[in-house]
């Protein structure tokens, strides 16, 4: 415990050889607590570098722990529950998406090909960085407000507004290019 906590005071002191002790200690269980959480060893583990990469980043403003395991996993716990929550967003956004196609009278989505073209907008929307993508979905499949997306996600009108004019000209960008493929 005591060396542990040793370990803690020099990472908060911006030491990186304690730093990587804390790493390399504590990476295996906190990888196989992880796996069985998410059942998915990628996600696991970009999870668990994004633990680690936030511990670094905000080293000088870690709180005093007498324990490091526990706060450690209780902190993975926290981002691995975030994890569950968004894909489940996500999921329920993908099948929100399939049924606004499906009820569509749009004509542009009315000329598109079946499940292929809706796999490659599907695939279109995926690319744009999560926030980007977050935005869109609540925009264009949830039918909220810019000033609801605001309040919802903690940034400013201008900046969602921002994110979606980019996420429609990444994707009509994308989509000229698969137009044109196709004929």
């Amino acid at each position: 415990m005591q060396y542990e906590a040793t370990i803690w005071d020099r990472v908060q002191q911006g030491n990186a050889n304690a730093f990587q002790q804390l790493f390399d200690q504590h990476w295996e269980p906190l990888f196989t607590y992880a796996c069985k959480i998410l059942k998915d060893p990628a996600l696991a583990q970009d999870t668990l570098q994004s633990l680690f990469i936030h511990l670094w980043e905000k080293h000088n403003t870690l709180p005093q722990v007498k324990a490091v395991a526990p706060y450690l996993r209780q902190a993975l716990r926290n981002r691995l529950l975030n994890v569950l929550r968004d894909q489940q967003v996500y999921e329920h956004h993908v099948a929100a998406f399939r049924q606004a196609v499906l009820d569509s009278d749009n004509s542009l989505l009315e000329d598109l090909q079946g499940k292929e073209t809706e796999q490659q907008l599907l695939q279109s929307i995926n690319t744009l960085p999560e926030k980007m993508k977050n935005v869109f979905y609540l925009h264009r499949i949830e039918n909220l407000s810019v000033t609801e997306i605001a309040a919802r996600t903690g940034s400013s009108e201008q900046t969602i507004r921002n994110q979606l004019n980019t996420a429609l000209q990444r994707l009509k960008t994308r989509w000229n290019s698969i137009a044109w493929f196709f004929l």
